[in-house]
């Protein structure tokens, strides 16, 4: 079984058999929840983002968060992974090795990487310091050789001396998705993972996440617009329409219904989504409008 983990990343043939064992373990660990949203809200002064978002997350999961821009899947992450605080509601989370309820800011955030689309390293950090830092907050016992293999496996290795504020847009994706994962998280938390990416560092560090979920039992959240990712990387599919969970779905029943997740995605788009964004811009619109009336009527009268 650890042989042919080791070997996903190498051939198609053994990826195929790596998504039979995966979905094996998703269901075997079904019991062990790891992660309990109750009724989460966010507000940004007036306006609130997530309106009550409730599910459970259970170990070995592979989640893809899908919506309209500006659903607040971002946003859901980022609180998820305690970088955001709510509103309301609550999370818990279930990471000890007895199941037991884990307490503590810190002591949650050790299990949990998330990649950033925000790249704002401190200043004349170089690649390896940031890398440096997460091993050392996180306590890490990693040798030079493992680490050797991290940066390579994300085409780093002779980045690593570079300022990384420095780096084109895709060496900083890259380098985001190798921080979130250094430290061998329970939970990691994927936000676009193959912007600004080329075919072949896609193809390799979506194998590279796929590998390392196998072999840790590790769960994904994936927010993503990408059908390729979310064919490759997950298992469900949650998706978030108007703060709040609209659908929660096997993915292989929505591959079933409808054969292509771009086709699903689209209907979503065309029946669910875009009424909630035309809505918006008529709102909009008649608030032109009457500011305009308005202003003809002041103009009369003067």
């Amino acid at each position: 079984m650890t042989e042919n983990k080791k070997t996903t990343a190498k051939t198609t043939t053994t990826t195929k058999t790596t998504k039979t064992t995966t979905a094996k373990k998703v269901n075997s660990n079904k019991s062990q929840l790891i992660l309990e949203l109750k009724k989460v809200k966010k507000n940004y002064g007036k306006v609130e983002v997530l309106t009550g978002i409730s599910f459970d997350v259970y170990a070995g999961e592979r989640i893809a968060i899908v919506g309209a821009n500006g659903a607040g899947k971002s946003t859901l992450s980022e609180i998820i992974a305690r970088v955001k605080d709510l509103t309301s509601g609550t999370i818990n989370y279930y990471f000890e090795e007895n199941g037991k309820q884990s307490k503590g800011k810190g002591n949650i955030s050790k299990h949990i990487g998330i990649q950033f689309q925000d790249s704002s390293y401190p200043e004349y950090y170089k690649v390896e310091d940031l890398v440096k830092f997460v091993i050392g907050a996180a306590k890490l016992d990693i040798t030079e050789k493992e680490l050797e293999h991290l940066y390579k496996t994300f085409d780093l290795w002779n980045l690593r001396k570079e300022v990384a504020r420095g780096l084109s847009g895709g060496q900083q994706q890259r380098l985001n998705i190798l921080l979130a994962i250094v430290n061998n998280p329970k939970l990691l938390i994927l936000d676009e993972v193959g912007t600004g990416l080329d075919v072949e560092s896609r193809t390799k560090i979506k194998s590279y996440i796929k590998s390392y979920a196998d072999t840790h039992d590790a769960t994904i959240l994936l927010v993503s617009h990408n059908s390729d990712e979310v064919m490759e990387l997950v298992d469900r599919v949650i998706v978030i329409h108007n703060g709040n969970v609209f659908e929660d779905k096997k993915l292989k029943d929505i591959i079933t219904k409808w054969k292509q997740f771009d086709l699903y995605m689209n209907n979503l788009y065309l029946k669910v989504f875009k009424k909630n964004l035309d809505l918006r811009a008529n709102k909009s619109g008649r608030n032109k409008s009457k500011n305009k009336n308005k202003n003809k009527g002041n103009k009369k009268e003067k």
